[in-house]
C-alpha cells in the first residue's frame, strides 16, 4: 500500500494496464478491458479487466509488499464477494505459510464459479518502482521500459481453478461507442482521448465519476487543492479547460496571477485568470471529436506548463508565502509519535478518487 507520498503502487498498476499482455502471459488467457481503480460493490479494487475469451471479470490486488495476512483476508472477502470471477493477488513475494493458508482455505470452501491466481514480482521489481517513483512525475511514463526489461516481471506461486473450462459468462467484452447524446458517455469519450493523447500525465489513466447532471471532468492536479477541470460543452456552452485553486491554496493561485503575463508566454497565450481559476475558454467545435482535439491541445500546454512549479522542479519565485508554505503548516502541529494496529486502509488512489468525486459536487461553475 502506497505510503509518505510513493506512487509505487500506481506505477505499477498503470504498467500493467498499458502492457496487458504481461497479464495475459501469467494468466493464460487473454485479458482485456483494463480499469484502474473502480468502485465496485461497495469496495475499491486495484485493477479490473475481462477474460475476453469466457466473459468474465476479472479482479486483481495489488500490494508491493510481502505477503501478510491482512492482505490475506481481504483476498478472502474477495474470493467470497466476486462470484463467477477471476481474483488475482500480486505481491512482492509468498511465504509458503501463506500459500498453505490459501490451500486450507480453498479445500475448506469451496467456490464452484471462481479461479484464482497468486502472482509474486521479479525480485528487482520493486527497487525499479522505487527509481520510477523519484523520477519527475511527466517523466514516468516514458521510462516504462525499465519494467518492461525484467522478464518475467510476473511468476505464477499457485493456482487454484473452480471454473469449468467450458463455462461462459454474460459480461459485454466489446465496449459500446458513445451516445454524445449522454452526458456521462462525453465525458468518457473525452477522457479517453485525453488518455491515449497524454499518456504520461498519470491521473488520467484512473477511471473517473461520471453522473448524468455534470458537464465536468475532474482531475487531480498533482497536488491536494489544485484541481485541472474540463468541458466540451458546459451550461454556458463553452468549452475549456482550467486549473481550479481551493480556498487553501489562495496562495498559489496569487503567485500564479503575478507571473501572468510569464505565463500566457511560456504556456499559453489566452490564459484566463479569475475567481482562482487558470484557463482557457473557447466555443466548441463543430463535432465533438474536433472538441476534444482542441481540448487536448490546451490541456498538454497547461500540463507541461504548470507541472514544472506544481510538482517542485521549478520555483514559481514571486511570493515567499508559496515556497514556505507547507514549511508554514507544518509549525502548527506538534508530531507525537505513535503505534497504530495495521489496517486494511484505502490506497491513496482510493482517497484522490473520493476527493474527486467531492469535487464533482463541490465545485460549480
Amino acid at each position: 500500500m502506497s505510503k509518505n507520498g510513493s506512487i509505487k503502487e500506481n506505477i505499477l498498476s498503470i504498467f500493467l494496464k498499458e502492457h496487458p499482455q504481461l497479464l495475459s502471459d501469467s494468466l493464460g488467457f487473454q485479458v482485456d478491458n483494463i480499469i484502474l481503480e473502480q468502485r465496485h460493490a461497495h469496495r475499491n479494487i486495484d485493477i479490473r479487466g475481462v477474460d475476453s475469451k469466457r466473459r468474465i471479470p476479472l479482479y486483481i490486488e495489488v500490494q508491493l509488499t510481502k505477503a501478510n495476512n491482512t492482505y490475506l483476508n481481504r483476498v478472502i472477502e474477495m474470493i467470497g464477494r466476486y462470484n463467477e470471477s477471476v481474483i488475482v493477488w500480486i505481491a512482492k513475494s509468498f511465504d509458503e505459510e501463506i500459500l498453505e493458508e490459501l490451500k486450507k482455505w480453498f479445500t475448506s470452501y469451496q467456490k464452484e464459479f471462481v479461479d484464482f491466481y497468486a502472482l509474486s514480482l521479479h525480485e528487482d521489481a520493486i527497487g525499479v518502482l522505487q527509481k520510477l517513483n523519484e523520477m519527475y512525475s511527466l517523466d514516468i511514463y516514458k521510462n516504462f521500459h525499465l519494467l518492461r526489461e525484467m522478464n518475467p516481471l510476473l511468476n505464477v506461486e499457485l493456482v487454484n481453478l473452480q471454473i469449468h473450462p467450458s463455462h461462459c459468462g454474460q459480461i459485454n467484452t466489446n465496449p459500446t461507442l458513445p451516445d454524445f447524446d449522454r452526458t456521462e458517455d462525453v465525458k468518457r469519450a473525452m477522457l479517453q482521448v485525453l488518455r491515449s493523447k497524454i499518456p504520461y500525465f498519470l491521473n488520467f489513466h484512473y477511471d473517473k465519476k461520471t453522473n448524468r447532471n455534470d458537464r465536468i471532468l475532474s482531475c487531480g492536479g498533482g497536488k491536494t487543492g489544485l484541481i485541472y477541470r474540463c468541458s466540451a460543452k458546459d451550461v454556458r456552452n463553452l468549452a475549456f479547460v482550467e486549473l481550479y485553486f481551493d480556498k487553501a491554496e489562495n496562495d498559489w493561485y496569487e503567485a500564479f496571477e503575478n507571473i501572468a503575463d510569464e505565463l500566457r508566454k511560456s504556456v499559453y497565450p489566452h490564459l484566463t485568470f479569475g475567481k482562482r481559476r487558470i484557463g482557457v475558454y473557447f466555443k466548441p467545435k463543430d463535432s465533438y471529436e474536433q472538441t476534444f482535439e482542441e481540448i487536448v491541445v490546451v490541456f498538454k500546454k497547461m500540463i507541461d506548463g504548470f507541472s514544472p512549479y506544481i510538482l517542485g522542479e521549478k520555483e514559481i519565485g514571486m511570493t515567499v508565502s508559496v515556497k514556505d508554505h507547507d514549511n508554514n503548516i507544518m509549525k502548527k502541529f506538534v508530531q507525537v509519535p505513535i503505534e497504530l494496529p495495521e489496517q486494511p486502509l484505502p490506497t491513496e488512489d482510493s482517497y484522490r478518487i473520493e476527493i474527486e468525486e467531492l469535487s464533482e459536487l463541490l465545485l460549480t461553475k
